[in-house]
């Protein structure tokens, strides 16, 4: 039979088009993130980070720029996790290596911005804000 193709994609149509929209209102509504996911920038949990220097090596792009200071009891603390996102390629390799889990992502999307150089950020600042580095 001739047009059988035709009736089944106008069939497929006509249910969708009737069906349960989907759509969410973006600033408003966020859609929620697996725990797969990938992207956003690296949060640095200081109270389990032991130095070791493994996420920056692990690192194909060489896009984190660690400093590690060691205090009169021998013990690492990291002074400086610089993550240079633009050069990011969001492989996870960084958060894989992590020893004691203390690199992770965070489910924040929208991470657009204006200037090149508000791709580089120090996760190590606790106040909230992601200041620029060079």
């Amino acid at each position: 039979m001739q047009g059988k193709g035709l009736l089944t994609g106008l069939s497929v149509t006509i249910r969708h088009f009737f069906g349960k929209k989907v759509t969410v209102q973006y600033p408003e509504e966020k859609l929620p993130m697996s725990e797969t996911f990938r992207g956003g920038k690296l949060v640095l949990d200081q109270k389990k980070c032991i130095g070791c220097r493994l996420c920056s090596m692990a690192c194909p792009n060489e896009a984190l720029d660690l400093t590690v200071e060691t205090d009169e009891n021998k013990k690492r603390h990291m002074k400086k996790y610089i993550h240079k996102s633009g050069r990011c390629l969001y492989c996870g390799f960084c958060v894989e290596a992590c020893p004691t889990k203390a690199v992770t992502w965070d489910k924040n999307y929208a991470i657009a911005c204006y200037t090149r150089t508000d791709l580089t950020y120090d996760a190590v600042k606790s106040d909230g804000r992601n200041e620029t580095h060079e």
